[in-house]
């Protein structure tokens, strides 16, 4: 089954624009929060006077931080024009605007010209993304000679799902695009040298991934009990409907298959020649 790339993606985007997920996650929607944005920023050696685009940046805290914290320049894009607008306006209350700014934007065509960034930061939408070459060479492009990316994201350490399971993961359930999307650590290495960008420093942050499925327990005891919550949100049938049967199956089937992948999050540190 074929999803039309875009359609995909911003089905994904209203599942991060939900309440139930953003109360979950206390509005940093990545593992690490801002805490490991801050390690980012500082193995990047990201310093005053420096441009950074942060692709899905959410509602702005990363791009806060590069500004506010480190006196850079930065450009947030997002999927979402809900995400974007919370962005602006928490700029504006910061007092960043003129430092930060924000733009509609699908990071696999980025609209910016060629060199235009010393830094581009990437925390768990890589793995998001149907087109992942596309993704890096347009990382690569709008990178100037010497700057850095920072790509924050899922990995697999275990066996890696068949294709069709993960299609069939990302058309009943976008909330597993991330996991269904996840890939290697080599190959995303792999993928992103053959845009001329190589790595430089590699970190491990799983334990960082694994409290946000600690939260995920704490806060309503098993995956169905959230899942029906992120339902009756989006206005979609109850799992426990007969219209929903084969949706519930789905779901059951895409838990057993990501178990076996031994998912972890890993920070990869790349530099343009």
């Amino acid at each position: 089954m074929v999803i039309p790339s875009t359609h995909f993606k911003k089905s994904v985007a209203s599942i991060y624009e939900t309440e139930t997920l953003g109360s979950l996650l206390k509005g940093i929607f990545h593992p690490g929060g801002l805490d490991l944005t801050k390690r980012a920023a500082e193995i990047a050696q990201a310093h005053a006077g420096n441009q950074v685009l942060d692709i899905a940046c959410g509602t702005g805290g990363g791009c806060c931080l590069f500004a506010e914290a480190y006196g850079c320049t930065a450009v947030g894009i997002d999927i979402s024009e809900k995400k974007i607008a919370s962005a602006k306006a928490r700029t504006k209350m910061a007092g960043l605007e003129g430092q930060a700014d924000f733009i509609v934007s699908d990071a696999e065509f980025l609209p910016f010209s060629e060199a235009s960034f010393d830094l581009v930061i990437s925390e768990c939408s890589f793995s998001i993304l149907p087109n992942k070459r596309q993704a890096a060479l347009e990382i690569s492009r709008v990178l100037r000679p010497r700057g850095r990316a920072v790509i924050a994201d899922i990995v697999l350490k275990g066996n890696t799902p068949e294709p069709e399971d993960v299609c069939l993961a990302r058309s009943q359930v976008p909330l597993f695009a991330c996991v269904a999307g996840a890939g290697p650590l080599d190959a995303y290495v792999e993928i992103f040298e053959r845009t001329g960008l190589h790595k430089t420093r590699i970190e491990d942050h799983t334990v960082a991934f694994k409290k946000i499925a600690y939260r995920m327990a704490l806060a309503y005891g098993d995956w169905e009990n959230f899942l029906c919550k992120l339902c009756s949100e989006l206005s979609l049938p109850p799992l426990e409907s007969e219209a929903t049967h084969a949706r519930s199956s789905s779901l059951e089937r895409s838990e057993k298959i990501f178990s076996k992948a031994n998912l972890g999050y890993v920070l990869i540190v790349l530099t343009k020649s």
